[in-house]
């Protein structure tokens, strides 16, 4: 077959790839998932945000992004002093998961576009480019400074009440750092950047020689030829008769479905669940103000926000930190739930329901930068004072655990059990007419 397959990474549905319109995206037929954009071969403008990104990146880490200032005394902070702050008060796992989700996986993120784009823009190659695009993909999630920024004006929200609070440059360089970075992204096709770094001259069978006469087919069809999509670059490759499977594209190993996926998901959620209770019964935070100390919940931030008649955001961390975990966790239980029972149903739906909860689920971070912005800014003493809580902890680990739980789910086995009944549903149909026609043939 001349034309590049593609198989949806929702529901392992085959199909071809072909031209669409500019500004159009192609989407599969039988779960709605999205599988590409229009083709995008340029590589200037991608690699121009990548670099302005860095610049601004740069910026938002050296100069202060706020200034605290009460009775005389003057506080600032950078991005990396609620980490500090944070190992410093005993919180390593806190001081770990900032770190990671505001420094190092942003900076990972532009530092590979960079790395990829330069060479092929240049019309040359760099060693470990495959590997460093490959990685990108694990890194992606985990970089968070969108939700960082929430987190900053509510906690800049919450310090004006009382105090006078200055925005830095680094502030600044962060609300044009989150628009560039989205931009990279969107005028980047990923697609391009493997067929430069990798093309492959990899042979499919013959459309023919599949079972359907048509395209789209469905994954159990195609598995049975030997086809299987790598979840790495989403290439459709040839499964190997001996030994493991790897993507001749990204060299990542190739699997069916993921090992041990529902088992996995459902011990990850379990855990968010159970850590969920005392994310909001412990306090995420002790505030002293003029002597008094007082612990802060979630709830009672919300409480806060909302008698300060600071409603929008009051609104956006009700949404982000109370309603957003409770509704992932309850809709990937009924989601792993009906895969585990094999229910029909609306698949269709279901596998958008997962879609959206793995999307959103990332936002909750939001009180954890806000106790990490207060804690690394607010260190006055009795005047006034911010110590993280247990609470922050377990609710970081509620957020992390249920992003992990999602990641390791496949939702291809929403499809299986549709399929496997198809197909029996066939060979009965098949074996029916089979006897009929044998009780009819006169002997």
């Amino acid at each position: 077959m001349s034309r590049r397959l593609i198989a949806c990474e929702h529901c392992d549905y085959l199909h071809v790839e072909e031209d669409i319109p500019a500004g159009s995206v192609a989407c599969c037929v039988r779960c709605g998932s999205p599988l590409y954009s229009a083709e995008q071969n340029r590589f200037d403008k991608p690699l121009a945000l990548a670099v302005t990104a860095l610049i601004l990146f740069a910026i938002a880490n050296t100069f202060p992004v706020l200034t605290f200032g009460m009775e005389g005394r003057v506080e600032t902070n950078t991005l990396a002093s609620g980490v500090i702050t944070f190992w410093q008060e005993g919180f390593p796992f806190l001081a770990f998961m900032v770190a990671v989700t505001s420094i190092i996986a942003p900076l990972l993120l532009i530092a590979a576009h960079i790395y990829v784009l330069l060479p092929i823009w240049r019309g040359t190659s760099w060693p470990g480019m495959k590997r460093v695009w490959r990685v990108l993909a694990v890194v992606r999630p985990w970089s968070m400074l969108d939700v960082f920024l929430i987190g900053l004006l509510v906690a800049l929200t919450k310090l004006t009440d009382f105090a006078q609070v200055i925005a830095g440059p680094a502030f600044f360089a962060i609300c044009c750092l989150i628009p560039t970075v989205l931009l990279m992204n969107v005028t980047l096709d990923t697609r391009a950047v493997w067929r430069r770094i990798a093309p492959s001259s990899l042979r499919y069978p013959d459309q023919d020689d599949l079972r359907e006469s048509t395209m789209p087919i469905s994954g159990a069809v195609a598995r049975k030829h030997g086809l299987l999509s790598c979840h790495t670059c989403a290439m459709v490759v040839i499964e190997q008769e001996n030994g493991p499977t790897k993507c001749p594209r990204c060299g990542d190993v190739v699997h069916q479905r993921k090992a041990r996926s529902l088992s996995r998901a459902w011990a990850l959620l379990l855990a968010a669940v159970i850590l969920y209770v005392p994310a909001n019964v412990f306090p995420i935070m002790q505030v002293t103000y003029l002597g008094r100390s007082e612990a802060d919940t979630i709830l009672s931030g919300v409480a806060a926000l909302t008698a300060a008649g600071e409603w929008p955001i009051a609104i956006v961390v009700f949404t982000a930190s109370i309603l957003v975990p409770i509704v992932k966790i309850v809709l990937l239980g009924w989601v792993y739930l009906a895969t585990y029972l094999g229910l029909a149903g609306p698949l269709r739906e279901r596998t958008l329901i997962y879609r959206v909860t793995e999307l959103v689920g990332r936002w909750s971070m939001v009180d954890v930068f806000m106790v990490s912005i207060l804690a690394a800014l607010v260190k006055l003493g009795n005047i006034a004072s911010v110590h993280p809580g247990f609470g922050a902890v377990a609710f970081c680990g509620v957020v992390i655990l249920t992003m992990l739980s999602a990641m390791a789910f496949d939702p291809r086995l929403i499809w299986d059990r549709a399929e496997l009944k198809a197909l029996k549903s066939r060979s009965d149909t098949g074996f029916e007419r089979n006897q009929v026609e044998k009780q009819g043939t006169p002997s």
